[in-house]
């Protein structure tokens, strides 16, 4: 049989052009009509074509970024998203700038690097500098409207635009709701039409978790209160998911981790790790891995050597004191909380360290105190700016 390259070359291009247009117009497309990026908000692009709509350019090297440039950056993403989404979740300042620094920080964070959605996502928040910016951020397929309130649900529940990745906040008299994207934390949004979570699933998997260990990518753990807790490991590092020491039938693996992309030598897979000068060095995976925890929280003490928990997150060894391992919950609250300390100053937390900022210097207005997750939270952002 003769395979004609120019014919399938054709084809290729034809299917390639079909797939990119499907995804660009989503964006005039009426509300009565489904393009594949509202079908489907994974559709490869998709992503890609909501950080051009908001006018970013996606191509940033944050590797070039020096650490103060890093740190700049870091606060000026997370200070306009708590100010334009609110506070929602891990929207909130103190755990936005860790999670920020991970993807911006090169040097702290050489083995874990940001990838994927997430990627896109930080790089596209960084450069926004409106609400509306913010928002194309956020909501990749469209900011959606709630019907009535107060729930947090996934935007792609209640007839909303997809943003299969999207958590929202509706309030009472109904309108804009807040949106917190799981996605800049390697997760997605799971639960059920009255409750939605960032998780390592979607759907009720979410809140009911069943299933430890990798579907591919997809890094399924469950946690207190049987919660997926799981990332993506699509999203960092080498974008592989796979279980330590072994994984073979007659040994099922003790347990599951995202693959670093450092090249700093093999060693002996073990669930912990060793602080030395700051510095948490661990092998979860087969690999040495390094986390400058005290560059990343700004303390000298911001290191805890220990059991990594849970043992897939290589960030656990970042803390002050007590707060050090508690697998992203909102820090330690003795030491430090959210708070407006000045008309313009907001002090962040997470794990114990404090996040100071002044919104004043990132173009932002006063310091206020926002009730978040139908009241269960109290959390400090700037105010946008009139």
């Amino acid at each position: 049989m003769r395979v004609h390259v120019a014919g399938l070359l054709a084809v290729a291009a034809m299917t390639l052009v079909a797939s990119l247009v499907a995804c660009f117009d989503l964006f005039h497309a009426t509300d009565d009509v489904l393009t594949a990026c509202q079908r489907d908000a994974q559709t490869p692009g998709c992503q890609e074509v909501a950080v051009a709509q908001a006018g970013i350019d996606s191509g940033t090297d944050f590797c070039a970024w020096p650490e103060p440039e890093a740190r700049a950056n870091a606060q000026s993403a997370c200070a306009w998203l708590g100010a334009c989404e609110n506070p929602l979740g891990r929207n909130a300042f103190g755990s936005c700038m860790f999670a920020a620094l991970l993807a911006y920080d090169c040097h702290a964070n050489p083995d874990h690097r940001t990838k994927g959605k997430a990627r896109a996502l930080w790089d596209c928040l960084w450069q926004a500098r409106t609400c509306g910016a913010v928002d194309a951020c956020v909501f990749p397929q469209g900011r959606p409207r709630c019907g009535g309130g107060p729930f947090v649900t996934c935007a792609a529940q209640n007839g909303m635009p997809p943003n299969a990745d999207v958590r929202v906040e509706c309030f009472a008299d109904g309108g804009e709701p807040s949106g917190e994207n799981c996605a800049l934390w390697g997760q997605t949004c799971g639960g059920d039409i009255s409750e939605g979570v960032c998780a390592g699933s979607a759907g009720v998997a979410a809140i009911d978790c069943s299933f430890e260990g990798c579907i591919g990518t997809a890094l399924h753990a469950c946690g207190d209160g049987g919660a997926d807790i799981g990332i993506d490991c699509a999203e960092n590092g080498a974008q592989g998911c796979g279980g330590f020491p072994t994984a073979t039938p007659a040994q099922p693996a003790a347990w599951v981790a995202c693959l670093p992309q450092g090249e700093a030598g093999a060693c002996q897979p073990d669930a912990s790790a060793q602080c030395v000068n700051g510095v948490a060095v661990s092998c979860p995976a087969g690999t040495v891995e390094t986390l400058d925890c005290d560059d990343l929280l700004q303390n000298a003490h911001g290191c805890v050597s220990g059991a990594l928990s849970p043992a897939f997150d290589w960030t656990s060894p970042c803390g002050v004191a007590a707060a050090a391992g508690d697998g992203g919950d909102a820090g330690n609250a003795s030491a430090c909380s959210e708070s407006c300390t000045g008309k313009t100053t907001l002090n962040g937390c997470y794990r114990g360290a404090p996040f100071p900022l002044d919104c004043a210097k990132v173009g932002l207005g006063a310091c206020h105190s926002v009730s978040t997750d139908v009241g269960a939270a109290l959390n400090a952002a700037c105010t946008p700016p009139p």
